[in-house]
């Protein structure tokens, strides 16, 4: 997640930056390779965990920590070369694909005074193997997300996924009785999420080929990793239009949608 609050002076300076150190535009191929989707093009749940729920929860911390003020910049969690970042509605989906991006937009976004009403991040045997909620707090305005990280076997991150925590926005549910329970309200029972989904984030390296045959099957399927596919080939143009699209309903992001209450457990 990252807050959008950003000075209007540091608006252009921060989308420069974004595309000069991103690598997320992919050049086109004339000839794709064959490619085994029970292995390099396996999903995420066919990994199994290498390391601590200890290790995984701070990772977690870490990147949240990325975008704290008073912490230094040094401090990075273990992102993968390829790793992906996505925002669900109201955020703007693919908001981040490389390592150098993820660490670009981090540090700047330290400019934007921001530390943490609640960071609650919890290690699991499955995938997403992190899971947390969290209270951004950006100049003393408050934005409850929950977010989801994947890992490959070296203990780094492939994949971030979030949404904002309130309960018409989150990808599980609480049930028929309307009550959340703890499996539920950590993402433990039925849940939409798009990781689980994308083809290559379960081989050993966790690193997926948006052109493979693999990736291209899953987009016939499923119109979540068509929109994935998509913005992964020109991800800085694509963010850049989202941020224009829909700079009102990103403005008003962190507040609840009509109906809603916070907390929902």
């Amino acid at each position: 997640m990252q807050p959008m609050k950003i000075p209007s002076a540091l608006l252009f300076p921060l989308l420069f930056l974004c595309m000069a150190c991103s690598t997320s535009k992919q050049t086109a191929k004339t000839a794709t390779q064959k490619t085994d989707c029970t292995t390099q093009g396996a999903l995420s749940t066919k990994l199994s965990p290498k390391f601590s729920a200890t290790y995984y929860a701070e990772q977690g911390i870490k990147y949240f920590q990325t975008m704290q003020s008073d912490i230094p910049a040094k401090v990075q969690p273990n992102y993968s070369a390829h790793v992906i970042r996505w925002e669900w509605p109201p955020w703007m989906l693919l908001t981040g694909f490389g390592k150098k991006t993820m660490i670009a937009t981090d540090v700047m976004l330290k400019l934007n005074p921001t530390k943490y009403n609640l960071l609650d991040c919890r290690g699991f045997t499955t995938q997403p193997f992190c899971r947390c909620h969290v209270v951004f707090n950006y100049s003393e305005t408050p934005c409850p997300i929950y977010e989801e990280f994947t890992f490959n076997d070296q203990g780094e991150i492939t994949f971030i996924e979030a949404w904002s925590d309130y309960e018409s926005l989150l990808p599980m549910t609480s049930g028929t009785d309307s009550l959340w329970d703890e499996q539920e309200y950590w993402g433990m029972k039925e849940v939409n999420r798009l990781s689980t989904k994308v083809p290559g984030l379960g081989n050993a390296t966790g690193r997926i080929d948006i052109y493979s045959n693999c990736m291209n099957e899953a987009a016939e399927k499923d119109k979540d990793i068509t929109e994935l596919q998509k913005r992964a080939k020109d991800a800085n143009r694509f963010w850049m239009e989202e941020l224009i699209k829909r700079s009102k309903e990103i403005s008003q992001g962190c507040e609840p949608p009509q109906g809603d209450v916070y907390p929902y457990y």
